[in-house]
């Protein structure tokens, strides 16, 4: 009998230490640094991103859903319009939607055309518009290294057209083994479908937009459609403008 009392006492002993060392835990863990570098814990902006597969969209039901920007694609290659483009442009604009527009880049079509398509739909710009964005999702049968030099020539061609810095959209897929680094000085809009913090492609160390699902649902437009985040405030996404 004497030994059960013992073993009783010392257990709720070890079972009161314990819990005073969970509560120390939970009230250290607010301090703690993020794990990830690339991780931004808030605020952050919302946005989507749009093409002529949205069709239709009623724009200021979208702002009044708090969508505050909105990616538009100008073209796909050096060849294919966006048919949507310039109705999207004028109707987010309208809205009151902060706008961008990006093109996605075919590496193995004409870089100069396709500069060329970006600048000719933004010469006249305002500026309270995003920089203009290269979206970068397929090789076009080249090695990584070839994809990223020929971006850079997109990149330099459209900076120098524009004078703005171009963002470049990409994900990890393409960039497994490297090859990215002509382009690691270009902000960062980051495909990675997960939650809470995407996984960045080397060699970036931060993002500055995240497309964090392409499934999403937004009040004016039919269908699923991207979601995005900006790394800051609405302030803060007008002043990178």
């Amino acid at each position: 009998m004497l030994r059960k009392t013992i073993l009783v006492v010392a257990g709720v002993a070890l079972g009161l230490a314990a819990a005073a060392a969970a509560v120390l835990v939970v009230r250290t863990r607010p301090h703690r640094k993020p794990e990830h570098a690339e991780c931004r814990i808030a605020p952050t902006t919302p946005g989507i991103d749009v093409s002529y597969h949205q069709e239709t969209i009623d724009w200021p039901r979208v702002r009044r859903a708090g969508i505050r920007f909105a990616f538009i694609r100008v073209a796909d290659g050096a060849t294919v319009r966006d048919p949507m483009f310039a109705t999207n442009w004028a109707e987010a604009k309208r809205a009151g939607l902060v706008r961008g527009a990006y093109l996605f880049f075919r590496p193995d079509q004409s870089i100069t055309a396709q500069a060329d398509l970006m600048i000719s739909a933004m010469r006249n710009r305002d500026r309270d518009d995003l920089p203009p964005v290269i979206d970068i999702e397929v090789d076009g049968g080249f090695p990584a290294t070839v994809v990223a030099a020929r971006a850079r020539a997109w990149v330099d061609r459209v900076r120098a057209g524009l004078s703005v810095e171009p963002i470049v959209y990409t994900g990890g897929d393409l960039w497994r083994n490297g090859g990215g680094e002509a382009l690691a000085a270009q902000p960062l809009w980051v495909a990675h479908y997960t939650q809470p913090c995407p996984t960045l492609p080397s060699p970036w160390t931060r993002w500055t937009f995240w497309q964090h699902t392409d499934r999403g649902a937004v009040p004016g437009i039919e269908g699923a459609v991207d979601l995005d985040l900006f790394a800051g405030t609405l302030g803060e996404l007008h002043a990178a403008r």
